[in-house]
């Protein structure tokens, strides 16, 4: 199994002649809805174990052991038919993959619309550890809005995956700052959605909760920190977990609403869990893979100094959820 990026002038055809894995194959492996259309960059999931290679000038199996990272006496092993020290050009050489060593398992979540395509959700559930249909929104009085919910709950626990449930700040169309800083103004407000989540949890048999707050003031940082605590202690005492998603950033400091009242510190040591939100950048404009390791490396200095877990998002379309 490998990871193919797909380059300008790339088809189906051309990689499945490649690899020798029929088109149907890579196409259904990778939801592709229009396997004709091939956006380069684009990453898909080649099963196979081995890679067709078409010799060209000049080249030795020594040189494809150096390119691929296979032991030399592996690629003469597995091209019995050649002999090592008279190849020419055209000729097709098999380069077995090597299998990967033993890894750690890793939490899958995978947030969810209502009206999700019922093919997509199938492909795609057994892979999950948490399944979030999105999502609760809350009213500046603290109330929640509720998602229409109950089909994917009840898809959830017959996979044998956790629903979880999601809390946003969207008032109306979008993240409301103003509405969130009213609430953690207010001890009285904090309660209010404490105790409104707790019920929903217990009628609707989540989990638990995934705070996914967004846009929060830059001085509400600290009143978000102290609200998520005690949110925490809440949780745990009926054995529900806490979630919450971050936004992806590079250092401590990074400027914006977006970032600011983000602290991975806090946040790493209160949540059970953390979502980073890389999706977030494909709303607006396309990051380049060095500015996700950046991500990366900050959420390891500064959370991962201890057993903690980010969770791996299973994204669906360009916004990220799932359609």
């Amino acid at each position: 199994m490998l990871i193919y990026t797909v380059r300008p002038g790339d088809t189906l055809a051309d990689i499945s002649r490649r690899y020798g894995v029929p088109p149907n194959r890579i196409a259904a492996d990778n939801l592709l809805q229009n396997p004709s259309v091939l956006v380069p960059g684009q990453n898909l999931l080649i099963n196979t174990n081995s890679v067709r290679y078409i010799l060209p000038e000049g080249q030795t199996l020594f040189s494809i052991s150096q390119e691929y990272d296979v032991p030399l006496e592996e690629l003469i092993a597995a091209n019995p038919d050649l002999n090592p020290l008279n190849l020419r050009p055209g000729q097709t050489v098999i380069i077995p993959l090597s299998q990967p060593a033993a890894r750690r398992p890793i939490l899958v979540n995978g947030y969810a619309y209502p009206s999700i395509n019922t093919n997509a959700l199938n492909c795609v559930l057994p892979f999950l550890t948490f399944l979030s249909p999105f999502s609760y929104t809350m009213t500046p009085q603290a109330e929640l809005i509720p998602p229409d919910d109950s089909e994917l709950i009840y898809r959830a626990q017959r996979s044998g995956v956790m629903p979880i449930m999601v809390v946003t700040n969207i008032f109306d169309e979008g993240f409301s700052t103003e509405s969130l800083s009213g609430i953690l103004a207010s001890e009285e407000l904090q309660e209010r959605l404490i105790s409104n989540i707790l019920a929903e949890l217990d009628e609707k048999r989540y989990y638990g909760v995934n705070m996914d707050i967004e846009y929060i003031a830059p001085e509400d940082r600290e009143a978000y920190n102290s609200f998520l605590e005690r949110l925490a202690v809440r949780l745990h005492e009926q054995s529900y977990i806490l979630i919450t998603a971050l936004a992806p950033k590079i250092s401590a400091d990074q400027p914006g609403i977006l970032y600011e009242a983000h602290d991975y510190a806090a946040q790493g040591r209160i949540a059970d869990y953390v979502i980073i939100m890389t999706y977030e950048w494909g709303y607006t404009y396309v990051r380049h893979a060095s500015d996700y390791q950046q991500v990366i490396k900050q959420t390891i200095l500064v959370i991962c100094g201890s057993e903690f877990w980010i969770l791996l998002r299973i994204t669906f379309a360009a916004a990220g959820k799932f359609t």
